[in-house]
């Protein structure tokens, strides 16, 4: 997996060669994602939530970008930060990008005041999505992603935990 990730690192730069009439510059936006937890010793949670993201773009082509989600389903709450490596490629029609990057999270059951009852969560964040333009600065954008492939941590334990889904979102440019 991990040779996997690497090798989509480096040749994330090559698939932004399509044409683009955009040029780089700042943009926000928010939507909403459909995720699905899943732990290695088996067990699944599932979460609405919603998300805010900002970014650069360095170069038509190339950018990062950041992300923050909130969700509570049955007691629980996740938060997470991602940030990203993105490329991108567009025409007058449609977009479509990679994003490449990290995500820090945590879950936090509704419990009794000053108890700890917390699983932090780290690891590679990936995915690929489809954007189409509203107008020349505001997009609508379809994605799937791995949000989450790395850790939970709790109470000095460690069990492997995917966090992945589908998103939809808007983003305004610049």
């Amino acid at each position: 997996m991990k040779k996997w990730l690497a090798a989509l690192a480096l040749g994330l730069p090559m698939v932004a060669v399509a044409g683009d009439n955009s040029t780089g510059g700042f943009y926000v936006g928010g939507g909403a994602a459909d995720l699905k937890m899943r732990f290695d010793e088996g067990g699944s949670l599932d979460w609405t939530t919603g998300e805010i993201l900002g970014g650069y773009k360095h170069s038509p082509f190339v950018g990062g970008e950041a992300r923050l989600g909130y969700g509570s389903e049955d007691g629980l709450d996740l938060l997470y930060t991602s940030l990203y490596y993105r490329t991108e490629s567009s025409n007058d029609t449609a977009k479509t990008y990679l994003l490449f990057g990290y995500t820090f999270g945590q879950v936090k059951l509704d419990g009794d005041v000053g108890e700890d009852d917390s699983v932090s969560l780290n690891g590679f964040s990936y995915g690929a999505g489809v954007g189409f333009p509203v107008t020349s600065q505001l997009n609508f954008n379809l994605e799937a992603r791995m949000v989450l492939d790395g850790d939970a941590k709790f109470d000095g334990d460690s069990e492997g935990v995917e966090l992945s889904g589908v998103s939809i979102n808007v983003d305004y440019r610049f």
